[in-house]
């Protein structure tokens, strides 16, 4: 890894996402409560004194500059790099921060007169001590919270534990370790930025604890909870932790981790395997983009498989495991990304989306409700406005949401919205599926326009459906970004919306040839088939991020249909499964 790659991996995942924080503290600064009152009273006080400072604009203009140099455009890149120093000279620093301000200048001077990698990597480490410095954040009190909201959950998981050890109920400890983990997800930043020896220490304890109780092992349980609490406890406290070797999250140290946990498995240490496979899982949120983006494929089947993986470790899981290996091995995340890339993402982003508001567009058009049309561009227009800032605020405002984690549990909790919401027009599109239903209808609603409660649920549906897919579509755009010709990049969305338009057209030209009751069964099978595939995703998505506990059980992955081998996706698809027979048995009998 280049120097300046390693400059950035060392304040963070990414450059633009950590630095676009109000204030990252670094991994070897000891918060206040860990150091002496005589160094306490040498620290900058931790106040509103200073004035807070937007400093994004510059981190990602040097990013930018970055990767022009990276692609031997110097010119571009020192005109970008005048522009960072506009900007950095527009700033309201205060003068108790002089010596770092001049560090930056001098760092400036020397990127301005010859930009290389180094020399904006020490642009970026200057940039980033005067940030610190000029908004700093009280980590005493930080600490201090830390403790109040961690310490009951870790209690409560102690408890559950020994109750398990008395009557074996695994479903009540998962209930357990899941409310720890939330709260440790809510409280983890803090640190995560002030002790980096002990913030490893509690997520490797954390994934080793949660296999030992998907395996039931107690003696793992109470070794790992042990290992956990000495850790939350030696943060709190203070107690020094010597850092392990620091290594850059990235698709190579996935593949590295896969590499050991299949080795482990291999040579039968079950235990050592499971937890490589669950410090993959974690790191999993950080490169999961590039795997996404160049092989779809690959991507879907390792979110479905590595759990299922972890929990059998039989000579099949290793077959595909070692597969799934061979094919990220193939990707280069330093390729330059093509035409044909950029439009794929948006396919297979958009169409799912399109199906639903071409659906709901037919319906509109042969029930004669032509002027309710309206409801269904505007929730579009929404969806696609939404998607956009949704994607700048992750990204400027809250980075931790960009990502990682906490972007995927969005993407669930709106992808279950939406869900609900087809469910209702499902059943509205399914009443209408006979040719008496229709003939009533008709002869009931002729000349009436729908309820407002019919168009603000067409709306909804029309915004969710979009907005779903497009805030993540413009991540993973950002993401490609520095590894694509702008041209490229154009002609690939371009073609891509002329494919969707294309496909939008032959949709609603084709539909009005066909008899209006079978139509209305196409379009309610099609709003129930992708309602069921986006809950399953949800419900995978909510799985990954530790939001909903996961139990695999013996069923094979059905990727296309959104069907994962798991106890409460596939639980939660009965369920709509169920809701949706019902609906169609009072539908059938009111008919009569």
């Amino acid at each position: 890894m280049k120097k300046s790659n390693k400059i950035l991996w060392s304040l963070g995942l990414s450059l633009p996402l950590l630095l676009v924080n109000p204030v990252f503290a670094s991994d070897n600064t000891p918060s206040q409560q860990q150091v002496s009152p005589s160094v306490q009273a040498s620290l900058p006080k931790q106040t509103t004194q200073s004035q807070k400072v937007n400093f994004s604009p510059i981190f990602i203009s040097i990013s930018d500059a970055m990767s022009l140099v990276k692609d031997g455009q110097i010119s571009q890149a020192s005109s970008e790099l005048q522009k960072s120093r506009k900007a950095f000279d527009a700033l309201d620093i205060d003068g108790q921060h002089h010596a770092l301000k001049q560090s930056v200048l001098s760092a400036f001077q020397t990127a301005l007169q010859n930009p290389t990698d180094e020399h904006l990597g020490n642009l970026s480490t200057a940039l980033y001590t005067l940030e610190k410095a000029q908004n700093p954040v009280d980590y005493t009190q930080a600490n201090e919270r830390f403790a109040q909201k961690v310490a009951p959950a870790l209690d409560d998981l102690a408890k559950a534990i020994e109750r398990f050890r008395g009557d074996g109920d695994v479903d009540n400890l998962r209930l357990a370790y899941d409310a720890f983990n939330r709260i440790w997800v809510a409280n983890e930043r803090v640190v995560r930025n002030t002790q980096k020896g002990h913030y490893g220490a509690i997520e490797t304890a954390m994934a080793l604890l949660r296999v030992a109780i998907e395996t039931q092992n107690l003696a793992q349980m109470d070794s790992q909870f042990a290992t956990l609490k000495e850790a939350i406890d030696g943060y709190v406290l203070g107690k020094p932790m010597r850092v392990q070797a620091d290594e850059s999250i990235d698709l190579a140290y996935g593949i590295r981790l896969l590499q050991g946990g299949l080795d482990d498995l291999q040579a039968g240490r079950v235990a050592d395997a499971q937890g490589k496979l669950g410090q993959f899982i974690q790191s999993w949120v950080v490169f999961e983009g590039e795997v996404s983006t160049r092989n779809p494929a690959l991507y879907t089947q390792i979110e479905s498989q590595i759990p299922i993986i972890m929990a059998k470790g039989d000579t099949a899981s290793q077959e595909k495991l070692a597969n799934i290996i061979k094919e990220l091995q193939a990707i280069n995340p330093a390729a330059r990304y093509t035409s044909l890339d950029s439009m794929l993402i948006l396919l297979r982003e958009g169409l799912e989306a399109l199906l639903i508001v071409v659906a709901l567009i037919t319906a509109l058009n042969v029930s004669g409700q032509r002027t309710a049309k309206k409801w269904i561009y505007a929730g579009v227009g929404l969806g696609l406005a939404g998607s956009v800032l949704g994607a700048v605020a992750l990204y400027g405002l809250f980075p931790q949401l960009t990502g990682g984690a906490n972007r995927e549990a969005l993407e669930g909790v709106v992808g279950i919205v939406a869900v609900a919401m087809m469910i209702g027009v499902g059943a509205w599109l399914h009443s209408k599926s006979s040719t008496r239903a229709w003939n009533a209808y008709i002869k009931q609603n002729l000349g009436k326009a729908m309820s407002t409660g019919s168009f603000i649920s067409l709306f909804l549906l029309a915004f969710l459906s979009v907005f779903r897919e497009g805030a993540e579509t413009i991540l993973f755009y950002v993401g490609i970004l520095p590894n694509i010709a702008m041209k490229d990049f154009v002609l690939g969305i371009g073609l891509a919306l002329l494919i969707l338009a294309i496909v939008a057209v032959i949709l609603l030209k084709t539909s009005v040839k066909l008899p209006i009751p079978m139509l209305f069964k196409i379009l309610t099978a099609t709003i129930y088939v992708l309602g069921f595939k986006i809950l399953g995703v949800s419900i995978l998505a909510l799985q990954l991020t530790n939001h909903l506990p996961r139990t695999i059980i013996d069923l094979p992955s059905v990727e296309w249909l959104g069907l994962y081998p798991s106890v409460q996706g596939v639980f939660g698809q009965g369920v709509y499964l169920l809701v949706i027979i019902l609906m169609m048995f009072f539908q059938k009998n009111r008919q009569h």
